[in-house]
């Protein structure tokens, strides 16, 4: 009976979409983080729990960006079996350098898994966004729209491929020293299979959209978000965040409470729920996620 897996590598992601034009500017030091996860699987046939760590790294000055991100996962199978899984995932990106007011992000993602499907996988992305910021001084961040493509390839056993589009934007609501700042994200996915029949999926298109609001006031940063419609393989987070499992994902919520302090450490607590569907015992499960983070920029 062949394992199935699901991976959700947690990690940051770029925050220069809602700087300044004058931070974007200035030098880039960088942002370092840990991430804890403990996932819980409620009415699933084969998977009890699971647990993930992630690292995560960011480093640049001057528009120019290097990030990268390793996880470990650990899932116990109800069989007595268990499977373990290491991500890597690198990313560069270039703000004003290559065209002004735009952010060009290319990277890879790749997978070393007990899971015989998945094992040797590997995500290739590229995102472009345009910026747009206010005319005059301070000149900040109003809003933002760019495009996202992912192409990924699980060579090992069936070698298929999966092809994924995902506009995105994010609005400005308002932002200002009393009431704080408030972000409204939008994404929507477009996911192409290859040879779907073959790992068990009735269909190759799959469509999705997801919508969150983020608002920042002091010290504190709140998160809330959900998305609905169908994910397959989803790629997320900008590459960081990979789903290589042939099951069927139905929709989801996420809420994240965040506190910085004053020498710029950040700590986060998140809660993510998704519902899927198990194509191999037919089980509609609940997955819960809980993750603990902290992180520093530096």
């Amino acid at each position: 009976m062949r394992k199935l897996l699901a991976v959700a590598t947690l990690c940051s992601a770029i925050w220069v979409s809602a700087a300044s034009a004058a931070e974007l500017d200035a030098p880039v030091h960088g942002y370092e983080a840990l991430y804890g996860t403990y996932i819980n699987y409620s009415g699933s046939g084969l998977k009890d729990y699971g647990y993930v760590g992630t690292g995560y790294l960011s480093f640049g000055e001057k528009g120019n960006a290097v990030q990268l991100g390793y996880s470990y996962t650990y899932i116990n199978y109800k069989t007595g079996s268990n499977l373990t899984q290491h991500d890597f995932t690198a990313a560069y990106s270039n703000t004003n350098g290559i065209l002004r007011n735009h952010t060009f992000t290319l990277g890879g993602h790749y997978i070393s898994s007990d899971d015989d499907l998945t094992d040797g996988g590997y995500t290739l992305f590229f995102d472009g966004t345009y910026n747009s910021y206010q005319k005059r001084y301070p000149y900040a961040f109003q809003w933002n729209g760019g495009l996202g493509f992912y192409y990924t390839r699980y060579p090992n056993t069936v070698d298929f491929y999966v092809f994924q589009f995902t506009p995105h934007t994010t609005v400005k609501l308002f932002s200002n020293y009393r009431q704080g700042a408030l972000y409204l994200d939008f994404t929507g996915y477009a996911i192409h299979v290859n040879k779907a029949s073959q790992v068990g999926l009735d269909k190759s298109n799959y469509y999705s959209a997801e919508a969150a609001l983020r608002y920042y006031y002091g010290s504190y940063d709140v998160k809330v978000g959900g998305w609905l419609g169908k994910q397959v393989f989803a790629v997320k987070n900008m590459g960081f965040v990979v789903y290589n499992l042939s099951e069927k994902y139905k929709g989801g919520a996420e809420l994240e409470l965040g506190y910085t302090f004053r020498n710029g450490l950040r700590l986060s607590l998140n809660y993510t729920y998704n519902r899927y569907k198990e194509l191999e015992t037919d089980d509609s499960v609940n997955q819960s996620v809980v993750t603990v983070s902290l992180g520093y920029r530096f």
